[in-house]
Order: structure tokens, then sequence, then C-alpha cells
């Protein structure tokens, strides 16, 4: 058995592929296996990835049809072997030190997953920045040891913690039962309130061994379409976990808050009649909630409470007018 299965799902990045993989098998260390994962990409990216498995025996190529990010990290999930698993985005790139410095905290600890810091890198403009763990001085107060679990932290930590799947490596017998929900964008969302709901030993290195791109048109957050109103079902999903674990009364001030904002987010990135129908339903959700429930101080941290009040009186062009001078302000701020 290897002890490491890199699981890396490919779609149309023949221009990053290389780097991606490179990445990968000039890692210090050495056992593991690659599972790339074919998933209908319609660029050169199946030939670049045969060039690579005749060089390196320790890649492995699953070809399917396009079923989108979620199905092609469930099918690399059933196929691996290594007693541990990471995911790595085939337009990204790690340290090459990252599975050495992750597999020992994880094995030292005896941990059920371990997560490292993230550094946000655009090759064009060749900008860096260390995409940091938030609340970090309020971990530190919270966390005086190398593991903890859930019951540990208040939920302003588990605001502050990356949902994303890359940049984590977990125990194989620790998540062989999760899966990402396929058909739907912003899988990690419901897949990491799992992760971090069940597991009983947390481990973690502030060090940012995963370096996330952010200038490819084709990204999912870089290409606004109507996936993004799988929003909603992802927030679904992710507050049926936590009832199903019985935190939602612990977190509900911060999912919420968490949830609004990521709408707005959502809402700013989208245009025309995407943001409208973003809007309806954002409209329609939000206007059944009773806020009296939840701690309005929280929610309205960075006014977003306020900015949520403001705009279910609004009708959309009145909103989308507001949005929009709201937008050319930070762009010229």
């Amino acid at each position: 058995m290897v002890k490491i299965s890199v699981i890396v799902p490919v779609y149309n990045v023949e221009d990053y592929l290389d780097v991606c993989l490179d990445s990968i098998i000039m890692q210090s260390f050495k056992d593991f296996e690659v599972i790339c994962i074919n998933d209908g990409t319609k660029d050169d990216c199946g030939q670049i990835l045969e060039k690579y498995a005749k060089f390196d025996k320790r890649i492995k190529i699953i070809t399917q049809e396009n079923k989108g990010l979620s199905a092609a990290r469930n099918t690399g999930l059933a196929a691996a072997k290594g007693k541990y698993i990471t995911f790595v985005d085939s337009d990204d790139y790690i340290s090459p030190i990252m599975l050495d410095k992750l597999y020992e905290n994880i094995t030292r600890n005896k941990s059920d997953f371990v997560f490292c810091n993230q550094c946000i890198f655009n090759s064009k403009t060749e900008d860096l920045q260390i995409w940091d763990f938030l609340n970090k001085d309020l971990f530190n107060k919270q966390v005086n040891k190398e593991c903890f679990c859930e019951n540990d932290v208040s939920p302003e930590i588990y605001e502050g913690m990356h949902v994303s799947a890359y940049g984590k490596l977990y125990s194989k017998e620790f998540i062989k039962d999760f899966r990402f929900p396929e058909g739907l964008i912003f899988e990690d969302v419901p897949f990491f309130a799992q992760c971090f709901l069940s597991a009983k030993k947390i481990s973690y290195d502030f060090n940012p061994y995963y370096f996330y791109r952010v200038e490819r048109e084709g990204s999912i957050i870089k290409s606004a379409d109507s996936r993004f109103k799988d929003i909603f079902e992802i927030q679904k999903l992710r507050n049926d976990i936590f009832k199903k674990y019985g935190k939602y009364e612990k977190y509900k001030n911060v999912i919420m808050f968490m949830q609004m904002k990521d709408l707005i987010q959502k809402l700013c990135a989208t245009q025309g009649k995407l943001r409208q129908e973003m809007f309806e339903l954002a409209k329609n959700n939000f206007s059944q909630i009773d806020f009296s429930e939840f701690d309005l101080n929280k929610l309205n941290q960075e006014n977003v409470y306020a900015f949520w009040q403001k705009m279910l009186k609004m009708e959309f062009d009145e909103f989308n007018n507001l949005l929009e001078v709201s937008l050319r302000g930070s762009q010229h701020a």
C-alpha cells in the first residue's frame, strides 16, 4: 500500500497541467500515487497526462465523461489506494515539501486530517499573497496543543477556516464514506463541514504549502454562470449537516453571517439576468427568516445585516443600480 494518494481532477487546463504535475512528482516525499481523472477534457490534457504517465509510473489515469469536479474527485476517492489522501486542483501547484510536512504531522499526531495555509498567486501579474487562516489570534488563544476538534473551539474558528478540499491531508479511513455532492459547484462547503464536525483530532501547519491560481478565466470562480445558483442548495446541505450532528444551534449565527456575506459576493460576481435570478432567489429565501432568533451584532459585522435589510425592501432595478455604484466605487478606491 502506498502512503499517500494524490487526487487530481483534470479538465481543460492544458496551459497549467505540466506545472501542477511537476510540483507533485518532484516532492521530497516519494511514496505516493497520483490519480489523475480525465474528466472529458476537450483540450490536449489527455496527451499531457499520457506523457507524464510514461515518465512516472506513480501516475495513474482514469478517463470518464465530463461529470464535473465533484464526480471526478469521487472517482479518485473510490480508486485511491493510499492510507492518506490529498486533493490538488490541476491548475494549482504545491510546495516540494508539502507531502513530507503534512505526512509527518498527521502521523505524529494521529489526526483525522491536517490543514496548511495557502498562497494565492497570479503568474501573469506575478502577484503572490498568503491566504492566511482567519482569526488566527483567537485560534491561538483557544488551541494550545497540536490537535483540536470542534468541541474545543468557538464557532468563529470554523468561520475562519479554509473550506477548500485541497491544502489538506486526510486519513483515508476517516473520509472513506464521505463524498462530494455531484452536479453542484461550491462542493467543498458541505464536504468540509462534515470533516470538521466528524473529526476527533484535527492538526495544522500554518506554513503555506498550497498555491492557488486565480488568473484562469475558465475557472469556476472566474466564470460566473447559472451554476452560481447552486450556492442556495450548497448552503442548505451545510445547514442539514450541522443539524444532523446536533451543532446548528451552536453555529447558527456564524453560519447565517457566512451565508449572507457569501451571497453578497456571489451577487457582485454576476451580471444581467443571472444577477436578477440570484437576487430573487435570495430575497425569497431571506424574507422568510425570523432574524430575531439570531445575534444581530454578529450578523451585522461588516454591515452585512444592514445590507440585507436594505436589499429585502428593494426591487431588482433599484438594487442593481445600487450594487453597480458600489462596485464602481470599490474599483476606484
